[in-house]
């Protein structure tokens, strides 16, 4: 009877300390209740999401209910702030989750290094400014063009297409 007893209590903690585990984590993206819908790496696997009509293709570190409304977060513990690439790729995963679910989420979350919450507000200009990126970038592709290449040490080394980009003299 003890035993069952200790077992019991052992359960109750553990349930309270995973409640307010995940409480922290929502309160570190800068949310309150609302609960996280999906995640790399939770047992709710993140779906890819596929837009036919953007020919696009994205999956967010976790998609977070709010009401009626989906918010993708994108984590990026590396950075120490916020890039331009970081508030494309949140903008981009707005497009899906608008043309996937048919609910246009007012705004997406990119938390960087040191878990700060950068609000990224999905207005129509950033909506524009991510569509005429992507047409650049297919034009870049359809056109054989080489592109505009912004040297970042670590990722261009571990690219497969940093000969492309530098030839093999200027990459090393």
């Amino acid at each position: 009877m003890i035993v069952l007893l200790v077992i019991l209590i052992s359960c109750l903690l553990l349930v309270a300390w995973l409640r307010r585990r995940a409480r922290v984590e929502r309160a570190g993206l800068g949310l309150r209740n609302e609960p996280i819908v999906a995640a790399d790496d939770s047992s709710t696997p993140m779906p890819t999401l596929y837009s036919t009509r953007y020919r696009l293709v994205g999956r967010p570190d976790q998609l977070v209910r709010t009401g009626r409304m989906l918010i993708p977060v994108e984590h990026k513990p590396r950075a120490r702030r916020l890039q331009d690439s970081h508030i494309l790729q949140v903008a981009a995963q707005c497009l899906l989750v608008e043309d996937v679910y048919g609910i246009r989420p007012t705004h997406g979350l990119v938390v960087i290094g040191g878990g700060k919450t950068e609000r990224i507000d999905f207005t129509p200009a950033l909506e524009q400014r991510l569509l005429a990126t992507m047409a650049e970038m297919r034009v870049v592709i359809q056109e054989d063009l080489e592109p505009r290449p912004h040297w970042v040490a670590p990722k261009c080394r571990a690219c497969g297409y940093r000969e492309e980009c530098w030839g093999v003299e200027e990459a090393n």
